[in-house]
């Protein structure tokens, strides 16, 4: 099963991204428009924080997930 960051363009439909606050992928205007100013968090941050704890997340579940090397993201 292929594991989404915050911002990664979906594999199968190029015109959405993943939000992982909102659990669903989202047209990159979503992104662009600030839906989630309340967050103590920016959604650039949420991406970093994510891609840094990846390599624990993936070992941790012992090859469940998969993820492209370097895939496209909209906030990196």
């Amino acid at each position: 099963m292929r594991y989404y960051l915050h911002g990664d363009q979906k594999e199968d439909d190029a015109t959405v991204w993943y939000c992982a606050r909102c659990d669903a992928f989202m047209p990159q205007v979503h992104f662009d428009e600030r839906q989630h100013d309340e967050s103590r968090v920016s959604d650039y941050d949420r991406y970093l924080a994510d891609k840094k704890s990846l390599p624990t997340y993936m070992k941790n579940t012992k090859g469940k997930y998969h993820r492209p090397a370097n895939p496209p993201n909209c906030l990196a």
